[in-house]
């Protein structure tokens, strides 16, 4: 390295290989020297004419960029190891509309033969959940309306529109 440098913009002592792009500074073509304009010439570092690119040619070149966070972060930070959320084996993949039905069906239909309140749909126009609640009597009371059904009667319903 050479001790006595006085361009400008280079600091004494230092020397650099290459030139540092700057704002100031107009991108220039590797091969022939003229001044880039498009982000494309730029990022290839030449001209269309001198990288070969023609507009009749049916050749495109996209440049692809990610957004940067502009954050610097240390490597200490980077390495952190967060504890599993789950201790129990996952599914392995994920399950079929049929099978959440199905899945679903039967915790009503478990939760319908238990006596344990349960929730059959929503109520559109309110977008509410519909829950049945037992009450002491062996019926049950629809939450949303407040409608006591007969246990046989609430069974029937269900089967009927599949819902246990």
């Amino acid at each position: 390295m050479q001790e006595n440098d006085s361009s400008p913009g280079v600091q004494p002592g230092l020397r650099y290989p290459m030139m540092e792009v700057t704002m100031e500074k107009q991108p220039r073509c590797k091969k022939c020297g003229r001044r880039l304009k498009s982000p494309l010439s730029i990022a290839i570092g030449m001209g269309p004419k001198c990288a070969g690119i023609k507009p009749t040619s049916g050749r495109s070149v996209r440049i692809q960029s990610k957004p940067r966070s502009r954050t610097a972060y240390s490597d200490k930070t980077l390495v952190q190891v967060q504890a599993p959320l789950f201790t129990g084996e996952l599914p392995k993949k994920g399950l079929s509309k049929r099978e959440l039905f199905h899945r679903r069906r039967e915790e009503r239909r478990r939760l319908f033969e238990t006596r344990l309140p349960f929730q059959c749909g929503l109520v559109l126009p309110a977008r509410k959940p519909l829950v049945y609640t037992p009450l002491e009597d062996g019926s049950w009371r629809e939450d949303y309306s407040g409608r006591v059904i007969s246990h046989e009667r609430l069974q029937q319903y269900l089967v009927r529109f599949r819902f246990i």
